[in-house]
């Protein structure tokens, strides 16, 4: 697999997320794509941003998350059970970063995947199967295309 210095990959691990609180600073393209994910699982999902997309803003509307449209402090993210650092300033994410891991909250931040936690997985999702692709944030293009493969796989039989 790999040399001594190699990390280990990280474990696929499948949890009921539907109470936990889960909040996600930041209302951009990839805030808008992780939490699209997240509603299908979480019930409590909190959105940070002073701005949000349309598709933010309608999930607000319709309560499937809450929108605190306020710039990141400390305060937001106390009793949270993870935090998605997810903003366009990579100064902010390393902010939140290091107070997730101050109040030893499990994080995973857009900008920089070494210090992420956990990593968001590719989800594929067809009845009551659910499966995650995930290449330790090495290569996006193959998690999609290995999410892809199975699907249409799957969907053939």
């Amino acid at each position: 697999m790999g040399g001594k210095n190699m990390k280990k990959p990280y474990f696929p691990l499948f949890i009921d997320i539907s109470e936990k609180k889960i909040i996600v600073i930041g209302g951009g393209k990839i805030a808008t794509r992780r939490i699209n994910t997240l509603v299908e699982f979480a019930d409590n999902i909190t959105v940070a941003a002073p701005w949000a997309s349309e598709r933010i803003i309608e999930l607000s509307q319709r309560k499937q998350v809450h929108w605190i449209s306020e710039v990141y402090h400390k305060k937001i993210i106390e009793g949270a059970d993870f935090v998605l650092a997810a903003t366009d300033n990579a100064e902010c994410n390393n902010h939140i970063v290091a107070d997730c891991r101050a109040l030893k909250i499990p994080v995973n931040t857009a900008h920089k995947k070494e210090l992420c936690d956990f990593y968001f997985p590719g989800i594929l999702r067809l009845d009551d199967l659910v499966a995650g692709f995930c290449s330790g944030g090495e290569n996006h293009r193959r998690v999609k295309e290995a999410r892809e493969k199975v699907e249409q796989i799957l969907q053939e039989n």
